[in-house]
């Protein structure tokens, strides 16, 4: 394992190697930048500092201090009926507990991304309320009819039964009373 030690480049000291050696990688491109680079042309200083920016070219601090450098060189002399771009920073540290790229990976998937532009619900909060208190009121209407109607439903099929069933014995025992009575009347008048 290599030492913390030589992870250093350009006065900058990273936490993994692979970031040193991305990082050694863009020095390398801001050396052999310099060699061509005419300061003093501040249209080819504007199109090198466009181009590293809009292909993301430096990923790392020491390429963002190279764009840094670059930016106080256009600010001096600012390119006519143009606006200087900022720069994107793309890495995210506030993440950042630790040195170890593992331990970074697992928090990062525990906590939700968040996006820029919040999606557009289906419906509302207020609206899922109010279509669930409605189908609530529906579900207890429905339960009040099957409960209280004559016909027989699930609910109620039982009762409702034994209800025609006492009712036609109740006719039974009436009609069988009547003819007994009927009876009396025709064996006591012959």
């Amino acid at each position: 394992m290599a030492d913390k030690m030589d992870w250093v480049v350009d006065g900058f000291q990273f936490g993994t190697q692979k970031d040193a050696e991305l990082a050694e990688s863009e020095q390398l491109r801001i050396e052999r930048l310099e060699e061509k680079l005419d300061y003093q042309n501040y249209e080819m200083v504007n199109a090198v500092y466009k181009k590293a920016i809009n292909n993301r070219v430096f990923k790392t601090p020491v390429g963002y201090a190279f764009l840094k450098k670059l930016q106080r060189i256009l600010h001096e002399n600012p390119p006519a009926d143009e606006e200087i771009a900022n720069i994107p920073v793309y890495g995210v540290y506030s993440m950042r507990e630790s040195a170890n790229p593992t331990v970074e990976k697992i928090q990062a998937s525990r906590k939700p991304i968040k996006k820029e532009k919040p999606e557009q619900e289906f419906f509302s909060r207020k609206t899922s309320i109010l279509v669930n208190i409605g189908l609530l009121i529906l579900v207890v209407a429905m339960f009040v009819i099957s409960t209280t109607g004559s016909k027989p439903t699930i609910l109620n099929y039982e009762r409702v039964i034994q209800n025609r069933y006492a009712e036609w014995e109740q006719q039974l025992s009436d009609r069988e009373r009547v003819i007994r009575e009927k009876e009396k009347e025709l064996l006591i008048a012959e």
